[in-house]
């Protein structure tokens, strides 16, 4: 049962101390929901915070585990939000929660739209991003990440896991990609290095005001792996959902400063697409129990409107058989 919102805004004002007003619903996903509000502490200052509570098996873990590498995030001058509160025990409404700043600025894609003459200026930017995200030594600090899987390890994981919800949900076009990624594993050993990803990182995550980049949002898949999962997932987010040519150049400009990543990209690309297909026939499926591992579900005209561009993306990398 959802408590009421003065009961919720009251109990919220409690934790946090001051005054927490103009709750106001935000984007929801499979596991979680979030409000966006502001807080007034007692020497009058006025706060915007965004207020996640976490839902599902490992709800209080996810919790702990946003609190943590945001904190630690921010502690590497990383732009992130910053972490009020977390919630793990004595909870509200049911759900685990953490507090946070609400990063100002509009999502890139908003930018990008509106001034199309930058995009070539915003890939560089985020480019730039995304490698010193890869580049922070995450040995120092962290503690969540220190029994890292190895590359190969982490690759079987994640093909088999999602491989199982693609049949559970009939995608059976998107088994023809998960076969090749069980018959290209050698090529995750090759990896250069490990570092933290992202796994979300796309323009609609990236905040921005004026010329500058403050802050990346939706940390609900950080983990400890090799980077081209990261430069897989935003080129297949840009190529399907914008165009091939902008996807080609964030690679571009992300490997000119990497370009070890090379050596495994064809591999996470395949797997990018197998996923957001899976995930597609998956809300089709009206499944959303089984994405519980997955926050941030997209509503299901936005991921079909880029499905037969996703299936492209992912078929013209099995023909090249980049792998071999």
């Amino acid at each position: 049962m959802i408590v009421p919102q003065n009961n919720l805004t009251q109990a919220l004002s409690e934790r946090l101390g001051g005054e927490v007003r103009d709750l106001t619903a935000m984007k929801h996903g499979m596991a979680h929901r979030m409000y966006s509000a502001r807080w007034q502490q007692s020497d009058s200052t006025e706060t915007p915070i965004v207020i996640r509570f976490f839902y599902g098996t490992h709800a209080a873990e996810d919790a702990r585990l946003e609190d943590s590498a945001l904190r630690e995030l921010a502690r590497d001058g990383y732009p992130v939000p910053e972490m009020f509160l977390l919630v793990d025990v004595d909870v509200i409404d049911g759900a685990p929660l953490t507090i946070m700043s609400e990063i100002p600025g509009l999502p890139l894609t908003q930018v990008a739209q509106s001034k199309p003459e930058t995009i070539p200026y915003w890939l560089d930017k985020a480019s730039d991003l995304l490698l010193r995200l890869h580049g922070i030594n995450w040995h120092n600090g962290y503690p969540d990440f220190i029994e890292a899987l190895t590359p190969l390890d982490f690759a079987e994981r994640q093909v088999r896991w999602w491989r199982a919800q693609a049949e559970k949900v009939g995608a059976a076009e998107v088994l023809t990609g998960f076969n090749w990624l069980r018959n290209s594993f050698f090529c995750t050993r090759r990896a250069a290095g490990q570092g933290l990803v992202h796994r979300d990182f796309h323009p609609d995550n990236i905040l921005t005001d004026g010329e500058r980049i403050t802050g990346v949002i939706d940390w609900g898949e950080l983990t400890i792996a090799d980077p081209a999962v990261d430069v897989g997932w935003t080129r297949m987010i840009l190529s399907t959902e914008a165009t091939i040519a902008l996807g080609d150049q964030f690679a571009s400009d992300y490997m000119r400063r990497n370009p070890d990543v090379a050596k495994t990209l064809a591999f996470w690309e395949v797997f990018a697409a197998c996923k957001r297909l899976t995930m597609i026939a998956t809300v089709r499926a009206n499944q959303s129990e089984r994405l519980a591992m997955w926050s941030g579900a997209p509503d299901l005209p936005r991921l079909t409107a880029v499905e037969d561009a996703v299936r492209a993306f992912m078929h013209a990398r099995l023909t090249a058989d980049e792998c071999d």
